[in-house]
């Protein structure tokens, strides 16, 4: 009898303890690039895996994405977003890491693609900040070309973070970029959550390489141009020039440096 309990509790124990591991945060994301922009994503984790999602197209919403033409001119509305939306899939077993990229009306269909798993050298600092209910600790670290401040929890032991930021003794609740491009603020965190979600790999139709997702990403003008053109009458697909290019290069982009240009 005395076996039999100890059995039960240990089962228990056990099950409390993996719930303890489930949970989910909601960001705010906030992008300063020629314009101010701001995002709502959500982490979802358990004891393994992480998926933070955002531009996730609500229940009755549909993506707006427009093509108009009047003379020589076009104009076009492309709203990235769709029904999945971009992801971050993250398997800390198995030190994995997939991404997915949205569908772009009727010009890209969404893709994924398999990243590297890239650990974050993180200086962890003495100071301290609140978030919420929540006492941080600030630690700095780099990752493809841009330094970030983070604040994390050990509140919650985890070695989670928004976006593909992880690595720390605790639970990221804030993370901002050097240059102030980048910031991602805890909103509201359930923790421990009941784990009514799964948490799976992202699909798509298509599946990219990771250098060929930088290409894309470097010459998404000249990509979408082609695509343009190729919808519109040929008179008018003939007649369109494309403008001048952006010489902004990387300076908005998330990652600015992958790791075989080093």
């Amino acid at each position: 009898m005395k076996k039999h309990l100890q059995l039960i509790l240990l089962l228990l124990l056990a099950h409390f303890s993996f719930s303890q591991s489930c949970g989910h945060v909601e960001y705010n994301i906030i992008i300063n690039s020629n314009a101010r922009h701001e995002r709502k994503s959500t982490l979802y984790f358990n004891d393994t895996s992480t998926y933070f999602v955002r531009n996730k197209l609500g229940i009755n919403e549909t993506a707006d994405n427009r093509v108009a033409s009047e003379g020589q001119s076009v104009s076009l509305n492309l709203e990235s977003s769709d029904e999945q939306g971009i992801v971050v899939y993250r398997n800390f077993n198995t030190k994995e890491i997939v991404a997915r990229e949205v569908k772009m009306g009727k010009f890209f269909e969404a893709f994924t693609y398999q990243d590297n798993w890239i650990d974050i050298t993180w200086d962890i600092k003495d100071d301290t900040l609140k978030i919420g209910s929540f006492t941080c600790q600030k630690a700095i670290g780099t990752f493809r070309g841009r330094t970030y401040t983070a604040w994390f929890t050990e509140q919650v032991p985890l070695p989670y973070g928004p976006w593909k930021l992880f690595g720390l003794p605790g639970l990221i609740l804030q993370a901002e970029d050097q240059k102030g491009i980048f910031k991602m603020t805890m909103t509201s965190i359930e923790y421990p959550d009941n784990c009514t979600f799964s948490i799976t790999k992202p699909t798509a139709p298509e599946t990219k390489t990771l250098k060929e997702y930088v290409d894309f990403r470097d010459n998404f003008g000249d990509y979408l141009f082609k695509k343009i053109q190729a919808r519109l009458p040929r008179n008018l697909a003939n007649a369109m020039q494309q403008g001048s290019k952006n010489q902004d290069g990387r300076k908005y982009q998330d990652e600015t440096v992958y790791e075989w240009e080093k």
